[in-house]
Parts: structure tokens; sequence; C-alpha cells
């Protein structure tokens, strides 16, 4: 999924993002797999009810596929003593997706003005999905971060930082954030990896299961399609 390039003595990943052809030629099964509310499903998941770093007012921000869901409370369960996860988003409908896209779209459009068309949407790709290839759309793509003592750890960004130039320090492989930091990716990335969820590499804080994203890196098919918010019950 990377290529390192050299730009200005920096070292940058040039990755496969989610406006490749190839993400939406991976196949789906949509398993008709229901989705449950990760409020209370293990005292080492904790939901961030503020909302304050995402839009999106569903009632179901939090729900998830049954099998990623179960496959993230037993990475909850290996934890170090003290450490839980924070859940910033997870579903997300594709009426709301499609308005994430849009939007980003255009304040990139404003901000890069010299762009083309075509690289104003890859770039928008690296940081919102396009509808038709979402995660958070078919409730297999979550983000979240760690915390240690009731307090969000050091993860090298915020969450939802963009993934500014030069340095892209959301981008998971970014080496110029602290050790600290770094660890605190390393372990995120252990933990759920030994669950089969995979990184989108341009934000530390999204992974997936399931979604055509996942079906890409792993070679396989995706196992769910988007869902719309009316068909969760």
């Amino acid at each position: 999924l990377y290529l390192r390039i050299n730009v200005g003595g920096v070292l940058h990943d040039r990755m496969v993002l989610l406006d490749d052809p190839r993400i939406r030629q991976v196949d789906c099964e949509n398993r008709p797999e229901k989705m449950v509310s990760m409020r209370g499903i293990h005292k080492n998941i904790l939901i961030d009810e503020t909302r304050s770093h995402i839009e999106n007012d569903s009632p179901f921000f939090c729900y998830m596929r049954k099998d990623a869901a179960l496959r993230l409370v037993r990475a909850a369960e290996k934890l170090p003593e003290g450490w839980q996860f924070l859940i910033k988003e997870i579903y997300r409908s594709p009426a709301q997706q499609r308005k994430c896209f849009n939007d980003y779209y255009e304040e990139c459009q404003k901000n890069y003005p010299e762009l083309e068309k075509e690289e104003l949407y890859g770039m928008t790709c690296q940081f919102v999905a396009p509808v038709e290839v979402a995660g958070h759309a078919t409730g297999g793509a979550i983000d979240l971060t760690l915390m240690k003592a009731g307090k969000e750890v050091d993860m090298g960004t915020e969450y939802n930082d963009e993934p500014s130039p030069p340095e892209y320090r959301t981008y998971f492989s970014c080496d110029t954030i602290s050790e600290e930091a770094a660890g605190n990716r390393r372990l995120l990335a252990q933990l759920l990896t030994e669950e089969g969820f995979v990184n989108y590499p341009s934000e530390w804080w999204h992974w997936s299961y399931g979604d055509r994203y996942w079906g890409f890196v792993r070679n396989c098919p995706s196992l769910y399609a988007p869902m719309e918010e009316n068909m969760i019950t």
C-alpha cells in the first residue's frame, strides 16, 4: 500500500487512496449482518458522546456490524491495565458521507484553486471517502484512539486533523512524531491488526473490517455494503 518518496528531503507515503479504481472493483458479499451498539459493550471501550470533532447527528453513530464489534471487544480485552479505546465515530449514513465528501472537496477547491479537478478529488479522498467505497457507511469502519488513566494519550496529532504537508503527521507511518506517540500508534496497530482490522494509512485513527478497502488490502471480497439508516434496528 505504500511507496516511500522523497520530497524536498522529507520522506512521504504515496498511498493507495479511496479514489483508486481498484477499490471500486472489489466484489461485495453484502452480508445481512446486524448492527449493534458499542455503548456498554466492554469496560475498555468508551464512546466520545460529545461528538465534538464530527458532524454526525445519527443516533447510530456508535453502532457497528456484529462481527467487527466482537473483534473490537477481543482487542479491548488485550489492552494494558488502565488503558481503554475511545470511539469517535463508527456508522455514518450514505447521505452524511456524501455531504462530508462534497464539503471537503469544496474546502480543498477554495484552498488550492490552482489544482485541477482530478487532483482535488484525490486530495479529498485522502481524508473523506467517496460514498460508494466509504467504510463508515457500511458499519465496518471505526475512528478511535487510546486512553490511559481516563485521558487521551499522545498519538502525534489530534483526532481528525488534516494530513497537512510537509510532514503529513496524520499518516500512520509518519516518522517525525515523538517516540511516545509512535509507541501508542504501534500499540493501537498491534491490537487491531491481530483481530483482522486494516488501517487507512493517511489517518492513524481510521480502521476497518469488512469494507471495500479492507477487501482490497486482504485481496478478498468485502463483506458489507453501505447501509441506509432506516435499515438499522
